[in-house]
């Protein structure tokens, strides 16, 4: 048997035989450069950008056509491009987001990550009741799980939930669907959260999924509704929504004191009763980062932890005694809301941005050991 020699060259794929959509380097017209082919099946490929800022979803006109007749997505949502003859439509979203095969997902203890699937399996739901997701893609910036239809046999919602829940060597779950015992509700959801093992906050949410809430979103548009909570803090929540944005929610007593610090103003933050008590308002698209920062789950490239960094400077200089290892981060702002704003145990911020850069989570791949050493020493040198 050692004389046997396999040709390798005649199971090798040529470019020219490849499947793929795009050929390398690709640029769309929005200047966007088509990077590496990430996953593929017969009627979808997703890529990377060459920034590494987007992920593009490419699909065949027979997935958007049954996306958009179920209402899953809105044809306003893609970009139609021509390639090669072919008609392609394109999905995009951040890199912050996931965007995966269900199969997949390992939530790997973030309870920002469940809640997000969470809202995703809700949200699909809502659209889409029958059809089998265990073939489906996460697209997280959408809150949707997206069926494929292929023939791969279904699977109980509840066990493709459990499977995003399980370690690395765990066996995966194939129960078949049970009529109500199927639907992941938000009791069992907590159920089964608490039975893996996870520390969930007693607060009841401040809305229910279905609520219409327009008038926390000025500006979008109409009929809104909350999907899921993605946080649920003591003095805050956050919620997701059919729209592209979030709702924050902050009770009174900490946002006074947020605006106090001038990390926020009064005139970002509007201001409304519920049940009885007065909270503030904040909205922010979905395409940046809010996060506990001692529950990271937004992907990390070199821009945005760049804007970490100095976020994390910047809040140190105006809040020398804060504590920031629980503080809820805010992309769009450019700093982190401490619940703790003096005589912090623990105001080492260097160890703070090594462990998000040692960590992640990451957009692509880990960051690079010169980038994290330019990053740290920004920090430092304050």
């Amino acid at each position: 048997m050692s004389s046997f020699i396999v040709d390798e060259s005649k199971f090798m794929i040529s470019d020219e035989e490849s499947n793929a959509f795009f050929t390398s380097e690709y640029k769309l017209a929005s200047g966007i450069v088509i990077g590496e082919l990430e996953d593929e099946s017969d009627s979808w490929q997703l890529y990377i950008s060459a920034d590494g800022r987007h992920y593009i979803l490419a699909v065949l006109p027979e997935l958007h056509d049954k996306w958009v007749a179920s209402r899953l997505l809105k044809d306003r949502d893609f970009e139609c491009i021509e390639v090669d003859s072919r008609k392609i439509y394109l999905l995009f979203s951040s890199s912050v987001h996931r965007v995966t095969r269900l199969t997949n997902i390992r939530i790997n203890k973030s309870l920002r990550y469940a809640y997000a699937l969470f809202s995703a399996f809700i949200h699909t739901r809502q659209l889409d009741l029958d059809s089998n997701l265990r073939d489906g893609l996460y697209f997280e910036s959408r809150s949707v799980i997206l069926p494929t239809y292929s023939l791969v046999g279904k699977v109980s919602d509840r066990c493709l939930f459990e499977n995003a829940l399980r370690g690395k060597n765990d066996p995966e779950k194939l129960t078949a669907p049970d009529g109500l015992n199927d639907s992941v509700s938000y009791f069992y959801f907590r159920k089964c959260l608490t039975e893996h093992g996870f520390t969930l906050n007693e607060n009841e949410p401040l809305f229910e999924t279905g609520e219409i809430v327009d008038d926390f979103l000025l500006g979008e548009e109409s009929n809104s509704m909350i999907t899921a909570p993605l946080i649920i803090r003591d003095h805050y929540q956050l919620f997701d929504t059919t729209s592209d944005s979030y709702i924050l929610m902050i009770d009174s007593l900490w946002g006074e004191a947020l605006i106090s610090t001038n990390i926020v103003n009064q005139i970002q933050m509007n201001s409304f009763p519920i049940n009885s008590k007065r909270y503030f308002v904040l909205s922010f698209k979905k395409d940046q980062i809010i996060e506990c920062m001692n529950d990271r789950h937004g992907g990390l490239n070199k821009e945005n932890a760049f804007e970490l960094t100095e976020a994390i400077r910047r809040t140190r200089t105006l809040l020398p005694e804060c504590d920031l290892t629980s503080a809820l981060y805010i992309q769009k702002l450019g700093y982190l809301l401490p619940e703790k704003f003096t005589n912090a145990d623990n105001t080492n911020d260097r160890d703070l941005l090594v462990d998000c850069l040692t960590y992640g989570p990451f957009a692509m791949a880990p960051l690079m050991d010169d980038i994290n050493h330019d990053l740290v020493t920004i920090l430092v040198h304050q």
